[in-house]
């Protein structure tokens, strides 16, 4: 009995550390075509490389009088998978501080964080944009942790 243990062991603790959070639930995402779409639209901020749900359609909003102020909305669905996460960046314009927003780490960067009923926001600041990551938890069906929001942050280039 105690060598079938000793044989299972590292077999469990294999499992064990291949189901760690130490991994990412994110999946790939290629921005080429939001870049591209961006390129002529006055500033280029960085986009994410990697978002928390896959069969993605992306789309680009700038708005013709606010030239500082770009929007992106990052869409899945199918077979019951619904999930909505939107993007607003803003440059050179302070952002209003929250006493409701928890300071969280994003790499060497320093963000905020919020949750509410309906939604989940991470912002923080590179050079002169502010970023601002939503996801609708209310059009969405998946559950997302603040972790797998800050991975997200972390892919932008």
């Amino acid at each position: 009995m105690k060598k079938k243990l000793l044989i299972l062991l590292p077999i469990i603790l294999l499992l064990f550390a291949g189901c760690s959070s130490n991994g990412s639930n994110l999946y790939e995402f290629d921005n080429s075509i939001l870049k591209e779409q961006v390129k002529d639209n006055g500033f280029q901020p960085k986009l994410p490389t990697k978002l928390p749900f896959e069969n993605v359609k992306a789309s680009f909003d700038s708005l013709p009088d606010q030239t500082d102020i770009k929007t992106f909305e990052f869409f899945s669905s199918g077979k019951g998978n619904n999930n909505h996460l939107g993007l607003l960046v803003v440059k050179g314009k302070e952002g209003q501080s929250n006493s409701k927003f928890e300071e969280v780490k994003i790499g060497e960067r320093k963000g905020q964080y919020f949750v509410s009923k309906e939604e989940q926001t991470l912002r923080w600041k590179d050079r002169d944009l502010e970023y601002t990551l939503i996801y609708y938890t209310e059009q969405s069906n998946m559950k997302l942790s603040k972790a797998d929001l800050i991975e997200t942050a972390k892919s932008f280039k």
